[in-house]
Order: structure tokens, then C-alpha cells, then sequence
């Protein structure tokens, strides 16, 4: 079975990212301060959670093959070069 975000293009693909990730820093700013203040965790908070941990597996690995190898520059360093350290 094919990913449907294969066919999306990198620039929705990227909002699509943000967007997720801003909901991530909400739910888990969310879940600490319920922590801090010892309060019980309200339960859409608990299903948000692990609804949100199962779409990043799928996003995750979306994001993982549309990467390629890195590639090693191997170009010799101009004559009287010195790396600064």
C-alpha cells in the first residue's frame, strides 16, 4: 500500500509537518501543566495523545523516504588552507 502523502507536494507536505508539530508542543504543554498542578488528566487529553502518536508514526516514516543519502564532499581543500579550531 502506497503512502497517500507521496503524492502530495513538498510545500503542503511541509505545512502539513508545522502544523503537526505546533499541535504536538500544545498537547504536551497541556499534559505538563495538568502534571504540575496534580491534577487528573482529562480523558481527550489521553486520546488526543495517543491519536496524535499514531498519525507521527505514519508522518514519520512519510518524512524518513523523502530523504536521500547524504552526499560526502570529497573536494580537496584549496592549497594553504588551515581549519580554524
Amino acid at each position: 500500500m502506497t503512502n497517500p502523502l507521496t503524492y502530495v507536494g513538498d510545500r503542503t507536505r511541509l505545512t502539513i509537518y508545522l502544523i503537526l508539530a505546533i499541535i504536538g508542543l500544545a498537547l504536551g504543554a497541556t499534559q505538563v501543566g495538568y502534571a504540575s498542578i496534580e491534577a487528573a488528566q482529562p480523558d481527550w487529553l489521553t486520546i488526543a495523545l495517543a491519536v496524535y502518536a499514531f498519525l507521527g508514526g505514519g508522518l514519520g516514516f512519510t518524512a524518513a523516504t523523502h530523504t536521500g543519502p547524504r552526499e560526502t564532499d570529497l573536494t580537496p581543500p584549496p592549497a594553504g588552507y588551515e581549519p580554524r579550531h
